[in-house]
């Protein structure tokens, strides 16, 4: 069984519900799905874990919002002090948005200096997502988690 953890950020509470459709569709095809809220406490252990690392943020001034950001640094570092090794995990990105979108280019940037394989396409929803956006984040957490259990089983 592959593990899909799903760590986001959300302001609105668009990126929340993203979150919640594409573990529903990583769940479909029986992976295993964690679920964190930036500002909730988990060890560390669970990227170390993880199969597969979805990474959500809204748009936020050109950017991912600043907690996100902060906590992407914070993951470099513990990968430069070689405390974590996420080389060759499938990684994701995904998120909400009402004028550009850019917070994706900077959550895959960060995914691939990680050493995370970034899949395409990311998942861009703009503003609140709607009934055939849900459905499109079932289908990417359905792909991610597929993707994730084709990589376990090399």
């Amino acid at each position: 069984m592959a593990t899909v953890l799903i760590i986001y950020d959300s302001k609105t509470g668009n990126t929340a519900r993203m979150a919640t459709a594409i573990a529903e569709g990583a769940k479909s095809v029986g992976a295993e799905v964690i679920v964190r809220k930036l500002g909730e406490k988990f060890l560390i252990d669970e990227l170390s874990k993880a199969d597969a690392i979805l990474v959500g943020s809204p748009t936020h001034y050109a950017s991912t919002t600043s907690e996100m950001r902060h906590f992407l640094e914070s993951i470099d570092e513990v990968r430069k002090a070689g405390e974590l090794n996420l080389k060759g995990k499938i990684g994701g990105g995904f998120g909400s948005y009402g004028w550009s979108g850019e917070a994706l280019e900077r959550i895959t940037g960060a995914l691939r200096v990680l050493g995370m394989t970034a899949k395409f396409p990311t998942l861009r929803i703009v503003e609140s997502p709607g009934e055939s956006d849900f459905a499109k984040c079932k289908e990417f957490g359905k792909s991610m988690a597929e993707a994730a259990l084709r990589q376990r089983k090399k």
